[in-house]
């Protein structure tokens, strides 16, 4: 198969997470335009990048690929001006979501165990936080096993 690393597969495994009230993807996290409209606690998985590793292609074409990943995790709390409260709801959304990606082998040919990656700050507006996390793991593009 050559098709792109399926982000159903990391959608699916967060959805059972009963702190999140959704898991979605890349189109619906597109469609939101402000801050206030995230239905908070919620997460978006995005492909953000797949790229060959350093290895030559495996005979029959077979090539692994590199696959990044990230977990956009919205959080609110309208009580906080300062940020303090609202990063205190995210700490363990982040940690159950970690808990729940790294080691853990997506069903598909060649894969690895989700390795953590990265985290940042994408926005927030004195009650919601972005928190981005950034995953990895491989799978095999191409040819015939």
């Amino acid at each position: 198969m050559s098709q792109p690393f399926d982000v159903q597969l990391v959608i699916d495994r967060l959805s059972a997470l009963e702190q999140l009230q959704s898991v979605q993807g890349a189109a619906e996290y597109a469609a939101v335009t402000s801050l206030k409209d995230f239905r908070t606690p919620c997460a978006y998985v995005i492909l953000l990048q797949e790229r060959a590793d350093d290895a030559p292609p495996k005979s029959g074409g077979r090539q692994r690929a590199i696959a990044s990943f990230g977990v956009l995790i919205a959080v609110r709390n309208y009580g906080d001006q300062r940020g303090a409260k609202t990063s205190a709801e995210m700490r363990p959304l982040t940690g159950a979501i970690r808990e729940r990606l790294m080691g853990w082998t997506p069903e598909v040919q060649g894969a690895r165990p989700v390795q953590w990656v990265r985290s940042d700050t994408l926005d927030y507006d004195h009650s919601t936080l972005i928190w981005s996390e950034v995953y990895s793991t491989q799978h095999f593009i191409g040819g015939t096993p």
